[in-house]
């Protein structure tokens, strides 16, 4: 079974020091698309939240944004407080016990948590999808938002199948429809 795995999409991420995300109000929509395809064929949803001295637990800045479509009910929620959202927090456990062997991901930072958690879910031997239009950053002083998207994008590659969300499928066993692309 394939579960969405949505990295840390929080008030305190999303915007710092009024500058927000590359393309985030296009990324909140895509990671919504993903959200709904993946309920509609029965998979799980996770929400990631990073907790640590500016992102503190029940703070504003911790929060997940506003426009994302979690589900406090029927959707799984895990706290972390390292890059990956595998280490030390109950999410491979949880995964594995409800059947998953299989996650995309998506969400912030891409140079940072996205792939710590990509590298680490195929560590496990997860099989790893990332959507390569459901993850972003800020620009930096050497790199723009884009390029280090564009990079990351190749570069994961070598440990994942990385594909645009609208060709990602949540059904039973199916495989991805494209292929991974040559890093």
């Amino acid at each position: 079974m394939k579960a969405l795995i949505v990295i840390d999409v929080q008030n305190g991420v999303y915007a710092y020091e009024d500058t927000e995300v590359c393309a985030g109000q296009a990324l909140i929509a895509t990671i919504n698309r993903l959200i709904a395809s993946a309920r509609a064929a029965g998979c799980p949803v996770v929400f990631v939240r990073h907790e640590d001295e500016w992102l503190l637990a029940g703070s504003h800045e911790w929060e997940l944004m506003q426009d994302l479509d979690a589900r406090v009910d029927t959707d799984i929620f895990v706290g972390k407080r390292h890059g990956s959202a595998f280490h030390a927090t109950p999410l491979e456990e949880t995964l594995r016990r409800i059947g998953v062997d299989k996650v995309v991901l998506c969400g912030l930072q891409t140079e940072m948590c996205v792939d710590s958690t990509l590298r680490h879910a195929a560590a496990l031997d997860f099989e790893v999808s990332l959507a390569e239009d459901a993850h972003s950053t800020y620009d930096t002083a050497t790199l723009t938002a884009p390029q280090i998207i564009e990079h990351h994008n190749r570069t994961l590659a070598n440990y994942a199948r990385v594909l645009p969300a609208d060709a990602i499928t949540f059904a039973p066993d199916a495989p991805n429809s494209m292929e991974q692309q040559p890093s």
